[in-house]
């Protein structure tokens, strides 16, 4: 079995990635066992809390996990919440060891990191990221979209394009053009509509498009959060994939990170 992580900033993220693994024909551990302990690959068990958090609030850190068995693949996409990413990740890989014999690491077959450029600089963002990486993987790219050979495959993913300042939203809103039109253009009249005092509070520059694809989210799911529309919504599918160039370019990033075959997908 080949075991993957990829690791992201946020439940946005993580579950658009779920989507793109499932597009790829890999099934999720949740549904199809019911997230039960039980059935856990016992690769995984490190990543497993093993007491309540101290924020009683705090999210569990448990990673979504994806597996095929017809290509000998488990994937974890971990989200550390944030800006604490990086260290969550390095001290979660480095304490823990399989059986009490060796690290963690060295049974992990590919590593990505897949984050938003926000306003940042992608390659500036992708260098600062590398270095932290590289306790854990020496020779990862400080190059965005580049993937690294070897044991374990490494790379670095910046949205949405490894080029251009952006985020997730970036991509949905191309997304929203091609499946949900008619909402695109309902969200848009409304939020044209709102008196710029309504929207001081954006963050720009990319608050307007958080606000769309929020507002779109409002009709195809009333009163739930973006999240679960991105995991079971169509707006990341086989028609998106085909459409959008930056989500495609994300869909050939981890299929080639995971050396999956050609045909799949």
């Amino acid at each position: 079995m080949k075991y993957v992580i990829l690791a992201t900033e946020g439940p946005h993220d993580q579950a658009a990635i779920g989507r793109l693994l499932k597009l790829m024909g890999l099934k999720d551990f949740a549904r199809e066992f019911g997230g039960e302990l039980a059935s856990l690959d016992s690769f995984w068990r490190g990543f497993v809390p093993t007491s309540p958090p101290l924020k009683l609030y705090e999210r569990s850190s448990m990673p979504s996990i994806f597996s095929s068995s017809t290509h000998s693949i488990s994937v974890a996409i971990y989200q550390g919440e944030g800006s604490n990413l990086i260290p969550n990740l390095i001290a979660t890989i480095s304490n823990y060891r399989l059986g009490k014999r060796r690290p963690y690491i060295q049974d992990i077959y590919a590593f990505g990191l897949i984050m938003d450029a926000d306003t940042h600089d992608p390659d500036a963002l992708a260098k600062d990221r590398a270095d932290q990486l590289r306790v854990l993987y020496p020779t990862i790219s400080t190059v965005p979209g580049t993937i690294t050979e070897g044991i374990p495959r490494t790379g670095i993913y910046v949205l949405p394009d490894n080029k251009r300042q952006g985020t997730l939203d970036s991509i949905l809103v191309d997304c929203a053009s091609v499946v949900f039109h008619e909402h695109r253009s309902g969200a848009e009249q409304f939020l044209n509509g709102l008196a710029d005092d309504h929207k001081r509070h954006w963050r720009r520059p990319f608050g307007e498009q958080k606000a769309l694809v929020a507002s779109i989210v409002s009709v195809l799911r009333p009163g739930m959060a973006n999240t679960p529309s991105i995991a079971q919504d169509r707006w990341i599918c086989d028609e998106t994939v085909q459409t959008v160039a930056e989500l495609d370019s994300l869909y050939q990033f981890i299929k080639t990170l995971l050396d999956l075959p050609v045909s799949v997908g």
